[in-house]
């Protein structure tokens, strides 16, 4: 898209690739054309798995709109006006807190996103894959589409925060079970995987990926296999303590691998400390 385009909706020819959904074609295709209705509205986009082409029978519409900045006041209080020019009827709706905007869901259980950003706040380069929908002026995307980047593979990197709480909450292990606190240690284990599913993206160069539920994209052949190995827990002491276990020897030997790759200092003390911990409490070695 050219800076001169007009005030027309931009015809895109990646529109909605690999969605084979008519609801969600027909939410995007009336973004595309009623809310720019509004002459407050200086454009619409979107983003996520409909923006990358990854689109599914399963994905949200995630639309976001720039908007004037005397207008912003209103759209914080009454989102859901325009909502339900693109999602009619819905089922249920949420502000979500620190945004304008919220999401909505439709009785076939369509879950729509519609955020606001002012002109003077809006920054075009903060995600990862955007789709033009519509730019007033052709001033806000001036280069039109922005294709997504974040899920090739690419320089590896040092996960520092993930290293850190990775041997914090197993560290932690101790205190839950040695309260007997079986249903917080199966919650304990899915934050240390998360932990080691960031240091696997770090082996791969991966910062940013395509939202909270698509991952298969993001992993090795080889990564997916070892995540998909992790034992079954349940709530019985004996397993949480194996799972967490392949949980820690998998993360000492990627992490040990990585830190000398990224050329950053491994954790040691940190680690000795909470391995001696675990020994001490289960006399099993977790290293």
């Amino acid at each position: 898209m050219s800076g001169d385009s007009t005030d027309q909706p931009v015809d895109n020819a990646r529109q909605d690739a690999g969605s084979p959904d008519t609801g969600q074609q027909l939410v995007i295709e009336r973004a595309r054309t009623l809310l720019p209705e509004d002459d407050r509205i200086l454009a619409v986009y979107l983003i996520g798995s409909h923006a990358t082409g990854e689109a599914d029978e399963f994905s949200d519409v995630d639309v976001h709109c720039v908007v004037t900045d005397e207008s912003a006041p209103w759209f914080e209080h009454h989102w859901t006006v325009p909502l339900a020019t693109i999602a009619d009827p819905t089922v249920f709706t949420d502000h979500l807190p620190g945004l304008i905007g919220g999401l909505g869901i439709t009785p076939a259980w369509l879950h729509v996103d519609l955020f606001f950003h002012p002109q003077s706040t809006f920054d075009r380069l903060q995600y990862d894959g955007v789709q033009v929908l519509f730019d007033r002026g052709g001033t806000l995307f001036p280069d039109g589409d922005q294709p997504s980047e974040g899920g090739h593979p690419g320089t590896p990197y040092w996960p520092e925060r993930a290293v850190n709480l990775f041997f914090y909450f197993l560290g932690n292990l101790v205190t839950v079970l040695g309260r007997d606190e079986r249903i917080v240690a199966h919650q304990g284990l899915g934050v240390t995987r998360d932990q080691l599913i960031a240091l696997m993206l770090a082996e791969r160069g991966v910062r940013r990926t395509g939202g909270a539920k698509r991952l298969n994209a993001f992993l090795s052949p080889e990564q997916r296999r070892c995540l998909e190995a992790l034992p079954p827990a349940g709530h019985d002491p004996a397993g949480l303590i194996a799972a967490n276990q392949y949980l820690c020897r998998e993360f000492i030997r990627r992490g040990t691998a990585l830190a000398e790759v990224t050329g950053h200092p491994w954790p040691q003390s940190f680690v000795d400390a909470t391995l001696a911990r675990l020994r001490e409490h289960f006399a099993v070695d977790f290293g």
